[in-house]
């Protein structure tokens, strides 16, 4: 890979701003037409445009969504971020860790997502 550390970061700080914004045209330019994300919790691997619609639809359940960043560091194709999610859910207060692997391309576009939380802690989701 030949992005530096700073690249890395950069479109880290893009990824998170696109989350806690709501921002899907964003979070699609930053990635690749063909970006996968895979969810821990179902195992299945989801498109740019499936991901988009779920961001919302948390946005939209969670009108006060937050995000607390516990860690952000670079790998060597990429970088993580760990998080808080909370906010008020129709289920109450929500309070879920999350940890996302993203790797890039070598044009510093996001190639693949890996979101890692415990479905138990997205109980107030669905109440």
């Amino acid at each position: 890979m030949t992005l530096s550390d700073e690249r890395k970061l950069q479109v880290a700080e893009a990824y998170m701003a696109a989350s806690r914004t709501n921002d899907g045209g964003a979070l699609t330019a930053l990635c690749r037409d063909d970006s996968l994300t895979w969810h821990n919790f179902d195992e299945l691997e989801v498109s740019v445009g499936h991901t988009v619609k779920a961001m919302g639809w948390v946005h939209r359940v969670v009108p006060d969504a937050t995000w607390t960043t516990l860690a952000l560091k670079t790998t060597s194709d990429g970088f993580l971020w760990q998080s808080v999610l909370a906010g008020t859910a129709p289920g109450g207060a929500l309070h879920c860790h999350s940890c996302v692997i993203v790797t890039l391309d070598d044009e510093g576009k996001i190639a693949r997502v890996e979101e890692y939380l415990d479905t138990a802690q997205t109980k107030p989701l669905r109440s």
